[in-house]
């Protein structure tokens, strides 16, 4: 296993480019090729890519080696309800107050993996918080298509972060996530399509 304080920045390197689309879905991922990116040796990049794997960020094949995971509508529906419920457990559990104000200069998709992280991270429970943000790494790719899929996602957004923001009635705020993860649930097909054909930003 390499060491923490190479094997880390390597990994989250990797997630982020899964994160932000720089691969088309399917793509092959050059192991020798991303430790030469980051001047380190190929353990620290087989070692995150299998971690990945465990995350179901990146497919492993045995004598295929790893791609850039391939996201099905069935998936993308069923990971739209987990995060659903999970948000709605931590709404439940979570004190009578504010959620914590997410910064307002960051890109949409940013945007909105904070405000979720800051609603789970209220109910003080580190399993909801982790299983939030882990689903949400997942989701994060799909987020920079919103504004492509559905209509006034800015406006839905705001809604959101006003609501919890201003602790407006927890009835509110769990009609609005409902129909945030509704909306989306509804265009999966949409959604699993525009993934599965998105080209990437490298070549």
């Amino acid at each position: 296993m390499s060491p923490a304080h190479v094997f880390e920045p390597t990994y989250e390197a990797i997630k982020r480019r899964l994160m932000s689309g720089e691969w088309a879905s399917g793509t092959r991922i050059e192991a020798a090729r991303l430790a030469d990116d980051f001047g380190v040796s190929m353990t620290p990049v087989r070692d995150s890519l299998y971690r990945l794997n465990g995350e179901r960020m990146v497919d492993f094949t045995p004598g295929e080696g790893f791609h850039v995971h391939r996201m099905t509508e069935t998936e993308f529906r069923d990971l739209l309800e987990l995060h659903l419920i999970l948000l709605l457990a931590a709404l439940a559990t979570a004190p009578k107050g504010a959620v914590t104000s997410v910064p307002a200069d960051q890109p949409y998709p940013d945007r909105v993996a904070d405000l979720f992280l800051a609603i789970a991270e209220r109910s003080s429970n580190s399993e909801i918080v982790a299983s939030i943000a882990a689903i949400g790494d997942r989701l994060q790719l799909s987020r920079h298509f919103d504004a492509a899929i559905l209509a006034d996602v800015d406006a839905e957004y705001d809604a959101i972060a006003h609501a919890v923001a201003e602790a407006e009635p927890q009835a509110h705020v769990r009609s609005l996530l409902l129909g945030y993860h509704e909306k989306r649930a509804h265009d999966a097909a949409a959604y699993a399509r525009t993934l599965a054909g998105h080209p990437g930003r490298q070549p």
